[in-house]
């Protein structure tokens, strides 16, 4: 097993969920002075030691005490012809908490159903880091083409104040030349007026000079 593995099936062993292979591997790589493996198994039987207050207690049927009784007769026959076999090692995380205490009393282990249990979690907690990382990534290109079109609205907000600014100088040279134009045009209409009533005065003068008598030498 590679450490990555054997680091996984830390948690499997403070709760006494691993196969007896797999745990005496674990067992000799934690002897072998891993101080991230240590570290997370006392991690690991501290946070075993909570999970039972989050357990419903159910009351056990009325009638298992009878089955119980009755079959103890049948065990205890059993077992008086056969020798139990010694156990080769300890329980699964037994004597390891004898050289990596937890911070809590230890609690029996429930086995494997509640190793389970915190796989489960576990895979939960890493699928929920998962979504959450890539809500974070959308959200960041979602921001970044955000900034995009803010920018390329901005240039063209730029180019239509310039066009703006243009076409103003425009009009106000247009409406410069109009005045200069109006006044070229007044002074015309001055003059002409003028001339005007020089005409007419000449056109009295010739009326008189054509009325006056001619004289007799």
């Amino acid at each position: 097993m590679t450490h990555d593995e054997l680091a996984a099936a830390v948690p499997l062993y403070a709760v006494g969920a691993l196969e007896r292979v797999d745990r005496q591997t674990l067992e000799a790589h934690l002897l072998s002075g891993c101080i991230s493996c240590r570290t997370t198994l006392k991690e690991y039987q501290s946070v075993t030691v909570t999970l039972p207050f989050g357990l419903n207690i159910t009351p056990p049927p009325r009638t298992l005490k009878g089955k119980i009784m009755s079959s103890r007769v049948s065990i205890a026959a059993t077992e008086s012809g056969t020798q139990s076999p010694s156990r080769s090692s300890l329980e699964p995380g037994e004597w390891m908490k004898h050289l990596f205490p937890p911070s809590s009393p230890p609690i029996p282990s429930y086995g494997r159903a509640l190793g389970m249990v915190i796989v489960v979690v576990l895979i939960i907690l890493v699928l929920f880091g998962w979504n959450a990382s890539t809500q974070v990534n959308e959200g960041r290109e979602k921001l970044a083409e955000l900034q995009s079109q803010t920018e390329e609205i901005g240039a063209k907000m730029a180019t239509l104040q310039q066009h703006l600014s243009e076409r103003e100088e425009t009009l106000t040279q247009t409406r410069e030349e109009l005045q200069r134009r109006t006044a070229e045009l007044a002074e015309v209409k001055d003059q002409l007026i003028q001339r005007e009533a020089e005409l007419e005065e000449l056109k009295v003068q010739l009326v008189q000079g054509t009325r006056r008598p001619a004289r007799i030498p």
